[in-house]
């Protein structure tokens, strides 16, 4: 998970996330799930989909 920079307490982040939510912390989150789904799809094996290569040779 990507570390808050911002130190606990700050009352302009404060009130910003009071009037409009927690967008760096959203973004985060996002970022993170992005990130995972990209490792599962990279992470693909061609051995898995069943398929016969032996006739591509």
């Amino acid at each position: 998970m990507i570390p808050r920079h911002t130190p606990p307490g700050s009352p302009i982040y404060d009130q910003l996330v009071r009037e409009h939510g927690d967008v760096l912390n959203e973004a985060r989150k996002l970022a993170e799930r992005t990130h995972q789904e990209a490792e599962r799809v990279l992470a693909w094996d061609v051995s898995s989909f069943g398929i016969d290569h032996s006739e591509w040779s």
